[in-house]
C-alpha cells in the first residue's frame, strides 16, 4: 500500500484564515442604522384622525394581538369614531402578517419600515401605534 501526500487536503483548512480579513455583515447598531426597506412590515402606524374605531383589525387578528383601548390623546380623535376606541398592539403576540392593515376600512392603520425596539420591560411591548 502506497502512501500519497494530499496537498490540497493539507492546505484547504488554512483558507479559513482569509475570512478574518473580510468586512463583517453585521452593523454596529447604535452607531450605524439599517437602511429602511420599502414594503417591510415593521411597527404599526395609526392615523388617529382617520380611525373610525370599528374594531375590524381586532376581529381579524388571528393571534389576538390587538385590543381596542381609549386613546392617549382624545383631542386628535376622528369625530366619526363612534366607539371612542383605537387599536393597541401587543408585539409579544403579533406575527406581522398585515391582515389588520388589509381590513382597515379608512386605511388609517399601516405598517412602517422601522422594526427595532428593545426594552427590558415586558409591559412596554403593549404598543399604541404612532399617530402620523
Amino acid at each position: 500500500m502506497a502512501w500519497n501526500l494530499d496537498i490540497k487536503g493539507l492546505i484547504h483548512p488554512f483558507s479559513a484564515l482569509a475570512q478574518g480579513f473580510k468586512q463583517p455583515h453585521t452593523l454596529s447598531y447604535p452607531v450605524e442604522q439599517r437602511a429602511e426597506v420599502t414594503g417591510y412590515r415593521g411597527f404599526h402606524v395609526n392615523t388617529i384622525s382617520d380611525c373610525v374605531g370599528c374594531g375590524n383589525c381586532q376581529d381579524i387578528c388571528m393571534n389576538e394581538a390587538i385590543d381596542m383601548v381609549e386613546p392617549l390623546s382624545p383631542e386628535a380623535m376622528n369625530p366619526k369614531n363612534a366607539s371612542g376606541l383605537v387599536p393597541r398592539i401587543d408585539y409579544g403576540r403579533c406575527c406581522w402578517c398585515g391582515l389588520c392593515v388589509d381590513v382597515c376600512g379608512p386605511d388609517s392603520l399601516r405598517l412602517e419600515g422601522d422594526c427595532v425596539y428593545v426594552s427590558p420591560d415586558a409591559d412596554s411591548f403593549l404598543y399604541m401605534p404612532k399617530d402620523k
